[in-house]
């Protein structure tokens, strides 16, 4: 019997970070990454789960996305997406990523090759990044077509 315990087999990202960084990027980015984790586990009802977030999140941010410029004007107005990115920040937590966090620990502990976050987080700035190109599009185009008007300053 050998002294040195065997090296873990398989490469995960850290489901910790994963939730941390979902914060900055969304859980559309965590439920991604999740299920590559869950498809390395050969945890297909779970590929499942995460699906339904990505989904559901890619849904609800371009749904807010192309009807904010008609949402009704108040002085809490600002915080609409804010409080949409809160909520479902925080729905997404509790039911998926805490579970994933759990399901990690209890198979592996931490008995496994950490993924490196280079090439994730790269994707999540190109993520937001294309967000922002496509909402000032998206508003340009509907100032140009006269549905949008901008108040005088």
């Amino acid at each position: 019997m050998s002294k040195y315990k065997s090296s873990p087999t398989v490469a995960l990202w850290n489901p910790l970070w994963i939730v941390v960084w979902s914060f900055i990027f969304s859980p559309v980015f965590g439920s991604a990454l999740q299920k590559k984790n869950y498809q390395i586990m050969n945890e297909w009802q779970e590929v499942q789960h995460t699906s339904f977030w990505s989904t559901a999140g890619l849904i609800l941010f371009f749904g807010y996305l192309f009807a904010e410029p008609f949402l009704p004007q108040t002085n809490l107005s600002e915080f609409y997406f804010l409080s949409i990115w809160i909520v479902f920040y925080v729905l997404w937590t509790l039911t998926q990523g805490i579970r994933h966090i759990r399901i990690v620990k209890d198979r592996y502990g931490t008995a496994y090759h950490h993924k490196l976050w280079a090439k994730p987080i790269m994707f999540g700035v190109m993520g937001l990044t294309m967000w922002v190109v496509l909402s000032l599009t998206y508003i340009i185009a509907l100032v140009l077509a006269g549905i949008l008007q901008i108040p005088p300053q």
